[in-house]
């Protein structure tokens, strides 16, 4: 019998709490097996670190879900940001990841790009700095220059699809339209597996 597909869920939970469960829950109505730290679903070793923890969801996971919004999180780690660490893991092994990005961090990148201070000397200088609020976490944008490849050619650019939403709902879209057809997403894993020589983890029924 073939087991569940094990899907990671980022941890990027504060003021989501309520968005990501209903996330969760969708993927698990689809049948699959979700891990996330929110909804309390990924092992726990008391003798790790909660980074430490997280990223061995993401190592056990078959495939990845990225959420990149305006807060960057509170769980950090010796400046480490666990939902960035997640993100670099699940990317640098490969595993098959989609990633959703809320609008404001879209927003704000092509914003800053336009803004400047004129300094002491009368010159425009395009060093600006957003000050961390409850609104906004510059940091964020590291992260979503990240997933996306900046510094990349665009023309070489692949996997860097990063689907922008606001409201819940437009993320649900985009989550069922991505994970609903599971042949499509078997595919997927037997490719990555054709690509790692092993073809036995997903075969075809």
């Amino acid at each position: 019998m073939q087991q569940p597909i094990k899907i990671m869920v980022a941890s990027t939970i504060y003021n989501f709490e309520d968005n990501i469960s209903t996330i969760c829950s969708e993927l698990s109505t689809m049948g699959y097996h979700v891990l996330n730290s929110h909804i309390g679903s990924i092992k726990v070793n008391p003798n790790l670190s909660n980074l430490e923890n997280c990223l061995n969801a993401v190592r056990e996971c078959d495939v990845f879900l990225g959420i990149i919004r305006p807060y960057y999180g509170t769980g950090n780690i010796d400046e480490l940001n666990i939902t960035f660490e997640e993100i670099k893991l699940a990317m640098k092994l490969n595993k098959p990841y989609w990633f959703l990005v809320h609008r404001d961090v879209v927003f704000t990148r092509q914003l800053k790009k336009y803004l400047y201070f004129i300094d002491e000397s009368g010159n425009e200088n395009t060093n600006v700095q957003i000050k961390k609020s409850n609104v906004f976490d510059e940091r964020t944008l590291k992260i979503y220059d990240y997933v996306i490849k900046e510094g990349t050619p665009i023309a070489t650019r692949t996997g860097n699809w990063a689907q922008e939403f606001y409201r819940l709902d437009e993320a649900l879209i985009y989550v069922k339209a991505q994970y609903e057809d599971k042949d499509f997403i078997f595919g997927v894993l037997r490719s990555g597996n054709d690509e790692n020589n092993n073809n036995d983890l997903f075969p075809i029924y």
